[in-house]
């Protein structure tokens, strides 16, 4: 991510959908390690290496090493929630009603792995988040992980990528998390007032308590999560941005700086090309996962020192497609991976639509690539 054209890229994918790994067994993919009980096909399997060694964490061994990949950014615990006690409300064949350690009441379907259904948030006004604030204190000992010291002496020799931040860190998608995202959107009008007292608080929230995992590991890129795109454009204008995000941005970049981090990554998903410039231009380095809806290409042109992850499109390995079709999509993304500071993979997880034959070659023609380059 350095744009040093002498350093080996990375041979890695960021995940796949558990229903994909299942599919592939029965299509020849060797079988190191079964996927436990209970998982659902829609989870996700990163590729990444577990944070602790005996973890329980869902990642993938099978593809890794069939394949020779790179492990992904490992994502390293944090918790910035009010820590408020699980409660399950309703319980029965079909779905399960709880409120979670956010407050959120939601409803998930048992029989697959979706996004849970909110049926509450808990902020939906002024009074509401003055009060919830109260529930966060300086005390950041109970949001360490368990055996703290071990564990970040045992980090420091480690030899694979950790990345701090992500869902729900950012400073649209916390707001539209707590408030959801009619409530985040209308507020900015009703009470533009209380969003910036809300990233405020939450910004020096973070800064705290990261401080004191950034003081004991060593993190090799932070990621912010806002999801604030579909496939059409930009939920927000560039106006908004300007007055409710950007000083957060620039106070959080300065503060990850004095910490020596180099990358500092945002997480969108859809047609980002109005957000670009307004990311780069206060100092954010890089981009994930490039969906397909983008041009890659264009983006290198008019950003040639922005960092790119992913941007490579799954549906060329889907079932209808072809090799003609796969080599068109590595010769369009080999333009960029020659640039530096890109490292290639498909834009999000695996789904199950991609083939077991098309993703071999696929990832065996990338691997080649990676060689060569």
């Amino acid at each position: 991510m350095s744009f040093d054209s002498k350093a080996q890229n990375m041979k890695t994918e960021f995940g796949y959908w558990a229903g994909t790994v299942k599919k592939w067994f029965k299509s020849g993919l060797p079988q190191l390690e079964d996927i436990r009980p209970g998982v659902l096909d829609a989870d996700l399997i990163r590729g990444s290496a577990p944070i602790y060694p005996d973890s329980d964490e869902l990642v993938d061994k099978n593809i890794m090493a069939h394949f020779n990949l790179d492990p992904y950014l490992a994502k390293f615990p944090f918790d910035i929630s009010p820590q408020f006690k699980y409660r399950t409300l309703e319980d029965n064949k079909e779905h399960r009603t709880y409120i979670d350690n956010y407050g959120l009441m939601q409803k998930a379907i048992k029989s697959s792995a979706s996004i849970p259904m909110v049926m509450d948030y808990p902020i939906k006004n002024r009074k509401d988040f003055y009060k919830y604030r109260e529930n966060y204190d300086d005390d950041y000992s109970g949001r360490l992980p368990e055996n703290w010291e071990d564990l970040a002496k045992n980090l420091r020799d480690r030899d694979f990528p950790i990345r701090l931040g992500g869902n729900p860190f950012g400073f649209s998608f916390l707001g539209r998390h707590l408030m959801g995202e009619v409530g985040f959107m209308t507020t900015m009008y009703d009470d533009p007032g209380l969003i910036k007292e809300f990233n405020e608080f939450y910004l020096d929230f973070v800064m705290d308590y990261w401080s004191e995992i950034l003081g004991s590991i060593e993190i090799d890129c932070v990621v912010i999560l806002e999801d604030m795109a579909y496939r059409s454009g930009s939920f927000f204008s560039k106006e908004m941005f300007a007055e409710f995000m950007a000083p957060y941005y620039i106070r959080f970049i300065d503060y990850l700086r004095q910490f020596g981090i180099k990358n500092i990554i945002v997480d969108c998903d859809g047609l980002i090309d109005e957000l670009v410039p307004l990311w780069a231009g206060i100092g954010i380095t890089g981009i994930f996962p490039i969906e397909a809806v983008n041009d890659l290409v264009k983006i290198r042109k008019e950003f040639p020192h922005l960092q790119l992850l992913g941007g490579i499109d799954k549906k060329v390995l889907f079932a209808d497609s072809n090799r003609k079709a796969i080599d068109g999509e590595l010769k369009r993304i080999l333009k960029v991976m020659k640039t530096g500071g890109y490292i290639p993979h498909i834009d999000h997880a695996v789904s199950e639509d991609v083939t077991w034959e098309n993703f071999t070659y696929y990832r065996n023609r990338l691997n080649g690539l990676i060689d060569r380059a």
